[in-house]
């Protein structure tokens, strides 16, 4: 058997990179300050992901020479510390004139400062220190994009960067995708887009570097800057022969619509929307592969719809047409409603759907829309069936419907949720039908027994006073009842003869009319000891005085 075609079955040996740093370090504390041993050292931290240490040990390096300083302008790089690196490459690149990863990593730390004429005159060096025909090749066509110039014309630069291959072309993507400066980013691929007009790689990521840029200028509340970036990105997108990822045009119409609402351009910004939406719609329609709803669903799991009829609620809202801002956050809640098992975390979609709802409650309600808001507080307590606040305020919103069946179903659950609260007491009050006197005499009865149960609690002492004042206009009712047919009596007894007055059935009237009083002063006289408004009280003490009045007056009749 010959011996290639032996199988070797010795294993590979592993670095032990955790062994070498003891091993070393111990030598470095004995006192070794060797180069060589301080430069291995420095490598070991840098397989175990040790910047902090790799860049101590190399410091300790009295006289670094070439491959330290470039160690030292990699760290720098990694840490975009630009400045700093292109230092530490040129004197790498000074110290070993050869060195073709000095002198390339020199060239992309001064792109990465925008210093094009630098990275020029260094690509210029770089040429002659390829180590291959095709990396010499990869400089020309870069050298090509960077601009005009050393012996090759502009149309032969065209022509060099049009004959590329895929693989040359996604390393160059890859490089200048990597760049820092927005400026050469989008100069660099502009120029490639323009000289491979049917490159659906370079035409992407053009787009893509542009978005990112835009969504960055979005950040820092330069939304006149970010638009004027989007608008001719649109243009070019809606030209051009590829065609292009939907999301992207999606994205950029979208980006578009926050950047003229925030600048107050409203009806702008629906345009944008709606184009947004439409684009939307149609990419949902359009043929694709299993689970393409996926890429519309972002790492929280709120999905691309959701976002939509957010922005479009927003922009009618803000322009007061409600009726049409209230369909599109209707619809916008029903996505947060149907991905919340997809929410990351579990509970950030219900999160964001009970306080979209709760605040659309608010909204409507300060606008006196009462069955709007009460639809968005039933939608709060679909989502958080057991939130005590929320069904305070629905149990309300009932009320002020006139909704007393509905009203009396969410105070059971009220009391579910807390059966030792006073709350619930006073709202079952608050939802009694009261209409005659009596009835009104049983309902404060049982306040003081409530507030007997709970004294020097706040709740019932506000809720206590807000039932008088709403039993306040039956009592007053009542009164004028009473008093009516107090006069018809007397002006009956006015009108005929006193020998004609039949007088033991004016008696009787008088003497029940005068029972009536007593029980309405009684009432009134309770209810005092639950007020806390003056003027509330005042209006009692008027009604007491008035029923003292009456009440003389029916004793002198009823005698």
């Amino acid at each position: 058997m010959a011996t290639n075609d032996i199988i070797s079955v010795t294993p590979v040996a592993e670095p032990n990179w955790g062994e070498a740093i003891r091993l070393l370090e111990q030598a470095v504390k004995a006192g070794n300050q060797d180069p060589q041993a301080l430069y291995l050292l420095a490598m070991a931290y840098k397989h175990q992901s040790r910047a902090a240490d790799v860049r101590q040990t190399l410091a300790r390096i009295a006289d670094p020479d070439a491959n330290v300083l470039l160690q030292r302008g990699v760290l720098a790089f990694n840490e975009k510390e630009w400045s700093a690196a292109a230092d530490e490459f040129a004197k790498s690149l000074q110290k070993d004139a050869n060195s073709y990863p000095a002198a390339y990593n020199l060239m992309l730390a001064r792109l990465c400062q925008g210093q094009l004429d630098g990275a020029v005159a260094t690509l210029e060096t770089l040429v002659n220190l390829a180590p291959s025909v095709g990396e010499k090749r990869f400089l020309g066509l870069l050298r090509s994009l960077l601009g005009p110039g050393g012996t090759t014309s502009g149309a032969e630069q065209v022509l060099l960067l049009s004959s590329i291959t895929l693989d040359e072309e996604q390393r160059l993507l890859d490089m200048i995708v990597g760049l820092n400066q927005f400026d050469v980013v989008y100069r660099l691929l502009a120029k490639l887009v323009s000289a491979r007009p049917n490159s659906e790689a370079a035409f992407r990521s053009y787009i893509g570097a542009a978005m990112l840029q835009a969504k960055m200028l979005m950040d820092r509340g330069q939304w006149s800057d970010a638009e004027l970036l989007l608008a001719p990105l649109k243009r070019r997108l809606d030209a051009s022969n590829i065609r292009g990822e939907p999301m992207q045009m999606i994205v950029i119409l979208n980006m578009l619509g926050v950047c003229s609402m925030m600048s107050q351009e409203f009806d702008c910004s629906l345009g944008h929307f709606r184009a947004a939406a439409d684009a939307f719609q149609r990419d949902l329609s359009a043929p694709g592969p299993a689970g393409k709803t996926d890429r519309h669903i972002n790492g929280q799991g709120v999905y691309l719809g959701a976002w939509l009829e957010q922005n479009l609620a927003l922009g009618n809202e803000w322009l007061n047409r409600m009726d049409i801002a209230e369909s599109h956050w209707n619809r916008h809640l029903d996505y947060l409603e149907h991905y919340i098992p997809r929410s990351l975390p579990p509970d950030y979609l219900g999160n964001l759907a009970f306080e979209c709802s709760s605040r659309l409650a608010d909204i409507f309600s300060r606008k006196e829309k009462w069955t709007s808001a009460a639809h968005f507080l039933q939608r709060a307590h679909r989502i958080r069936p057991a939130d005590y606040e929320t069904l305070e305020r629905l149990f309300h919103m009932y009320t002020q419907l006139k909704r007393t069946e509905d009203a009396r179903k969410i105070l059971r659950r009220l009391r579910e949720v807390k059966p030792n609260d006073p709350q619930a007491e006073l709202f079952e009050l608050e939802v009694r039908e009261v209409r005659k006197l009596d009835e009104v005499d049983t309902l404060i009865a049982d306040l003081r027994r409530i507030a007997q149960r709970f004294p020097n609690d706040a709740r019932v002492e506000e809720r206590g006073a807000a039932i008088v004042n709403n039993v306040m206009p039956t009592m007053e009712r009542i009164a004028d009842q009473y008093a009516a047919q107090v006069n018809k009596v007397v002006d009956q007894m006015r009108r005929l003869p006193s020998y004609q007055i039949n007088w033991p059935t004016v008696r009787d009237i008088m003497r029940d009319m005068e029972d009536k009083y007593l029980l309405l002063r009684r009432v009134a006289q309770k209810c005092l000891a639950h007020v806390t408004s003056d003027e509330v009280r005042k209006e009692l003490h008027k009604l007491i005085s008035h029923c003292d009045r009456k009440i003389d007056q029916c004793h002198s009749l009823g005698e």
